[in-house]
Parts: C-alpha cells; structure tokens; sequence
C-alpha cells in the first residue's frame, strides 16, 4: 500500500501543488494556507521514502522539491494575466512531476534511471529556480521594498542548496561539492549585488544570474572531471555572450 502511495505521489504532488497555487488567487486572505501546502506536500513525499529505506540520504533532494514548489509558488504572485499565470503553472508543475519521477525511480534504482537522467534534471532545473528566484526577489524589492541585504541572503541560501545537490549528483566528493558550491554561490551573489546597482528590470537581472551560474557550473564540471579544453571553454564564452546580447538587446531594461 505504501508503495503505491510513493508511486502515485510523483503525479499527485505537482497536481496538489497546481490546485494550492491557484487557491491563494481565489482566496488572497488565507494565502498563507496554500504556500504551507506547498511546502508540506513534498516534505511528506520524501519523508515516506526515507521511512521506505532509512539508509537513503534524502535532505538534499526534499530541499529542493521545497525551494522548487516555493520558487514556483512565490513567481506566480507576481504575475498579472490569468493566461500567463495558466500556462506558467502547467509548465512548472510538469517540471516538478518530472523532477519527483526521476528521484523515484533513482530512490528504487529502476531501469528507467539512466533515461530519467535525475543529475540533468537537476542541473537544469536549477536555472529555472536561479531565474525565477532571482526575478521574484527583485520585484519584491522594487515593488515592495525588501531589503538589498534580506534579498541578497535569501538568494545565496537558495543557490547554495540547488547547487550542492547538482554537484553532489555530478559524482563529486563531498568537500569538493561544498567548496564549489560556496565559490559559485558567493560570485553570483556578488554579482547580483552589483546588478542592483543598475537601472535594470528584474528579468534581465534574472537572466544574467542564470547564465552566470551556467556558465560557473559547467566550466568547474568540466574541470573537475579533467575534460575541461580551450575549445570547449570558447564555446561555452561565446554561448554564454551570445545570449546575453539576445537579453540585452531585446529586454525592457526601465
């Protein structure tokens, strides 16, 4: 019985999680009640894996089912047109589904854990998280006056999590994961420190940081696994410049 609640709990707690986000559209004084269910929904899930097999290490992985659900959650409130907000959530609900779908069959070590590939799921999860994250946290701080400082260290307990768990799932030992992640987490929060100084909107300043972090990711990836080439790292700069002419030139930056 267990089992089939944890095989159906891939699909339920996205489902749930579409269902809560819209409920605090419907019902904006008891807000409050939706994002909890949004951060319990997950929680559950992963606290029944580990009461499945208690040798599995699952902080990691049910933190970020967490700051995915609360990144989805939190971005949404900043959206204006009922369409947008619709489509938004499908998609991010979809990504979540995907997200759980993958841990669990990783969890039970299936056959389908080499399609379901959990570490690319990760790593490109988390410039969803990073971009949307980023974009929430600023808006929050033009239209309702957060702090520089609380955003700045919100955003860097954020991307210190994502990060760790996409390194520790790249087959890095556990020092080298939480050295990389604390050098990468500490430049992009200093360069976001640096983009609130412009007169920038927040997605272009979401964008920057999601592409900083992709660019810091793959080049240490890469390094660490001693597959790192000059041509490779051409191409990376040369991606990574390219997009952020395509950001610069077709963003409202006022």
């Amino acid at each position: 019985m267990l089992f089939l609640l944890l095989r159906l709990m891939p699909a339920l707690v996205p489902l749930l999680f579409f269902i809560s986000t819209k409920a605090a559209f419907y019902y904006i004084d008891e807000w409050q009640w939706a994002l909890a269910a949004v951060l319990i929904l997950p929680l559950a899930y992963f606290a029944l894996l580990k009461y499945k097999d208690r040798s599995k290490r699952i902080i990691w992985p049910a933190l970020y089912a967490v700051i995915f659900a609360a990144t989805g959650f939190v971005y949404s409130l900043i959206l204006e047109n009922p369409l947008i907000i619709n489509i938004y959530l499908i998609s991010w609900s979809l990504i979540y589904a995907l997200y759980l779908e993958a841990f669990f069959h990783d969890f039970y070590e299936t056959a389908k854990v080499h399609i379901l590939d959990l570490f690319n799921i990760t790593h490109y999860g988390n410039i969803l998280i990073i971009f949307f994250a980023t974009a929430a946290l600023v808006s929050f701080n033009i239209f309702l006056n957060l702090p520089w400082l609380a955003l700045l260290v919100i955003f860097a307990a954020v991307c210190f999590s994502v990060i760790y768990l996409a390194f520790e799932r790249s087959g890095l030992e556990r020092r080298h994961a939480l050295l990389y992640s604390a050098v990468i987490d500490l430049i992009l929060a200093e360069i976001l420190g640096g983009l609130l100084l412009l007169p920038a909107s927040f997605y272009v300043i979401a964008a920057i940081a999601a592409l900083c972090y992709y660019l810091l990711t793959q080049t240490l990836l890469y390094a660490a696994g001693n597959k790192l080439s000059r041509k490779f790292f051409i191409e990376l700069l040369g991606f990574s410049a390219l997009i952020l002419i395509i950001v610069a030139a077709t963003a409202a930056w006022l």
